[in-house]
């Protein structure tokens, strides 16, 4: 069987004659046999170009799915400058139409994409040897079928586009009518190449005015559009071949759009972009999987084009319709340009891009979108995460921009509604973020508003850095919603989470004060809550002051806190952690295993203390046995809703009497101690009361002597307006507590079973 091939641009030279240093490195190692696979056969000079034309072996299977010979006649075309990638041209004239072919002007030779990477990167590392083996490897995987991966997408690969549109994502949704009409609104371009972004809905008047009709054609294994349409004649003819006749199709719209347009001059005065619908099959005889898309844009007006095919002819300023249209004009002279297309994003498009093969969809109710709260949220709505409702009443002000993730033009507007517009705007399937411009504490007028986003969450995030505003959502809203708290410390140097499980056995307020004790007793943490770099004034008034906080440092901790509220979304356990940033910029996380937390009614308080606690007390009874021993008690008073957290003690003191039968504490040390604690802490976790134990066997009912300690903790907490605290601590899983007066709270060690 004879091979034809086609003849290569350019005209036969000598190696010597060449300039250019590719192909003069390229033909020299071919003709002195340093490439193995392949012989040269002869280089051409083109009039701003230089051609290499070889011959390479192909390593082909015994079944072939595209016909590659095991010999392919291959040119090379150079340009001079070397700023665009060699063209790669298949001389055999049957050389099959194959995925990842480019589209020129010609259909013939075919053109091998090879990369895609851009030509700029690979010219650092481009050698005669490894572009011809890329060549071969071209072609061997083509005979395979393996080029184009199973997963890839079926798309064209374009070359020459003057311009870029972006459509709508459903465009090609199921069970949506394909429009007929889309509008476009141009964007001026820097190279002056045309960027449209499509619209169903008619976009303000001003720049270019295009008007879009979309057509499709019948399902094809690899297209209808093999080469560049250089008019709509022959875009019409392609269509042909694709089972649609486009001409027929246009000529009819035109027609309705000029009727029923309320201005026809200015729709007259339109340009006319087409995009066709081409469906693609992987093989033949399986269902379409998706479609090329190719989007043309005409130089002419729509009044040209409707003269050019044939349906009405202008007289004057006047448009005359043709009773019938004139068959003998096809549009020869209307001038396509090719656009390449591209898609809105969506949300599941942007999860994936993030690397999350699924979108969250359930809903988060956010308080606080400041400097971490802003930028944390944008980074999980760029991911495509979560349905959001923010909740905040502060106006962006110029001061904020400085670590802000709102830019200066919306200062004035206010955060959370800015942000829910920015992230609306992200992507094209529907608005996912709404806004409650209001004071979560007081809510006013958003009342209703702020309660049925607090109740409907399925996560309940606070970065209001708010004591306040974290005990309320803990405490005070009835909503089965998980609550997740994160903020940065008042330096920026280090960020908390603090996560309830999914459950909500462990609430918030108590993650809160085992964080506190953390951050006392962990060397690692040494001055995690101190206050560096001083305050700034913004305005006049005295409440017009904002703290230093570089934004590198929130930037930072908000790529950390949103991955970390992905991660607890998804899981089920509490969290208390802790990321410090070095001065290096290197981040060390300090995790916090959460305890389980007891608490218990007596009289009108609420009393919490967790398991650590408990083992701790009870160990430092029995290590002390035969004799009793005590201490003081470490925590905070919540007076707003009678709850004192009991957080840790501080063991007997060196100088405290310890007997069999009496303990009487010291006091060596302990003053000093609990306000270094208190100053750790910026004063939440101080002196709350005393605890002692009782010997073996003992009930754990007061002494006398335990009446006269009580009195004396009464007297000394009733000048600060605070309860009086007493824990007794008997055998193990017998204990009893006292607050305000001697109502015996048992069992405050989990598992315990009452001794009295």
């Amino acid at each position: 069987m004879v091979v034809e091939f086609l003849i290569p641009p350019g005209e036969p030279t000598k190696i010597e004659a060449l300039l250019f240093k590719k192909p003069m490195a390229l033909a020299n190692a071919l003709a002195q046999n340093r490439i193995d696979y392949s012989s040269l056969l002869e280089v051409r000079k083109g009039e701003k170009s230089e051609i290499v034309v070889f011959e390479v072996e192909v390593e082909l299977p015994q079944l072939c799915i595209h016909p590659v010979n095991p010999s392919e006649r291959i040119a090379v075309v150079f340009f001079d400058p070397d700023e665009i990638s060699p063209e790669v041209l298949a001389l055999r004239s049957d050389f099959p139409h194959v995925p990842h072919i480019n589209l020129r002007d010609w259909e013939r030779p075919r053109s091998l994409c090879l990369y895609e990477e851009p030509y700029h990167d690979l010219k650092r590392s481009w050698t005669p040897h490894r572009f011809v083996e890329r060549i071969r490897e071209w072609l061997a995987l083509t005979a395979k079928g393996k080029l184009h991966q199973e997963d890839q997408p079926l798309e064209p690969l374009l070359s020459g586009q003057q311009g870029q549109i972006i459509l709508p994502h459903n465009l090609l949704a199921p069970g949506k009518d394909l429009p007929e009409k889309l509008h476009l609104k141009g964007i001026e371009a820097p190279n002056k190449h045309l960027f449209l972004i499509a619209t169903r809905d008619e976009p303000p008047s001003g720049g270019i005015r295009i008007l879009t009709s979309v057509h499709s054609c019948q399902p094809q294994q690899h297209g209808i559009i093999r080469r560049c349409p250089n008019s709509l004649n022959e875009l019409v003819g392609f269509a042909i071949n694709g089972g649609t006749n486009l001409l027929a199709e246009l000529r009819a719209r035109l027609i309705e759009w000029w009727k029923t347009s309320p201005t026809q001059e200015d729709f007259l005065a339109s340009r006319l972009a087409l995009i066709i619908l081409c469906p693609k099959v992987r093989a033949e005889g399986l269902e379409s999987e998706s479609a090329d898309i190719w989007a043309f844009v005409t130089v002419s007006t729509i009044c040209e084009v409707g003269q050019e095919i044939g349906i009405w002819e202008r007289s004057g300023k006047h448009i005359c319709p043709l009773i019938l249209p004139d068959e003998t004009k096809g549009g020869e002279n209307i001038v396509l340009v090719l656009l390449n297309t591209s898609f809105t994003l969506t949300r599941l498009q942007a999860a994936q891009l993030n690397g999350q093969e699924n979108t969250f969809d359930k809903c988060v109710t956010t308080i606080g979108v400041g400097a971490l709260g802003s930028q944390v949220t944008m980074n999980l709505a760029k991911s495509g995460f979560g349905k959001w409702i923010l909740i905040d009443d502060d106006r962006l002000m110029p001061h904020n921009v400085a670590r802000h993730a709102l830019g200066g033009c919306f200062v004035g507007g206010g955060k959370a509604l800015s942000i829910a517009f920015e992230s609306n705007a992200l992507v094209d399937d529907g608005n996912w973020f709404s806004a409650i411009p209001a004071n979560v504490l007081s809510p006013g007028k958003y009342v209703e508003d702020v309660a049925k986003a607090l109740v409907s969450a399925n996560m309940i995030l606070d970065m209001s850095a708010s004591v306040t505003v974290a005990r309320y959502l803990a405490l005070d809203i009835n909503s089965e919603a998980r609550r997740v708290s994160l903020f940065l410390t008042p330096t920026g140097r280090d960020l908390v989470m603090l996560a309830e499980d999914c459950k909500r056995s462990l609430k918030l307020d108590s993650l809160e004060m085992q964080y506190y004790r953390a951050v006392y007793s962990t060397d690692l943490l040494e001055g995690h809550l101190e206050t560096q770099g001083g305050r700034r004034r913004y305005g006049q008034s005295c409440r017009d002051i904002t703290s230093t906080l570089p934004q590198d440092l929130v930037a930072l901790h908000a790529a950390i806190g949103s991955r970390a509220v992905r991660n607890s979304a998804t899981s089920d356990g509490a969290v208390i952690s802790i990321w410090r940033a070095e001065e290096d910029g290197s981040v060390r996380r300090i995790d916090v295993s959460p305890e389980k937390e007891v608490r218990y009614k007596l009289a009108n308080w609420t009393i919490s203390i967790d398991e650590r606690l408990s083992r701790k007390l009870s160990m430092l009874r029995t290590n002390k046995l035969p004799n009793e021993t005590g201490g003081v008690l470490l925590g905070s008073f919540d007076l707003e809703r009678n709850i004192v957290y009991i957080v840790d003690t501080i063991p007997s003191p060196p100088d405290s009497k310890e007997w069999p039968t009496v303990y009487i504490r010291g006091c060596r040390g302990l003053r000093k101690r609990v306000e270094e604690i208190s100053l750790a802490t910026k004063g939440i976790v101080d002196y709350v009361g005393e605890w002692h134990s009782h010997p073996l066997g003992a009930r754990t009912a007061p002494s006398s002597d335990d009446l006269q300690v009580f009195a004396w903790i009464t007297e000394h907490m009733g000048r600060s307006g605070l309860p009086a605290l007493m824990m007794i601590i008997g055998d193990p899983g017998r204990s009893s507590c006292f607050i305000g007066e001697i109502k015996q709270a048992e069992n405050l060690i989990p598992g315990a079973e009452s001794n009295e």
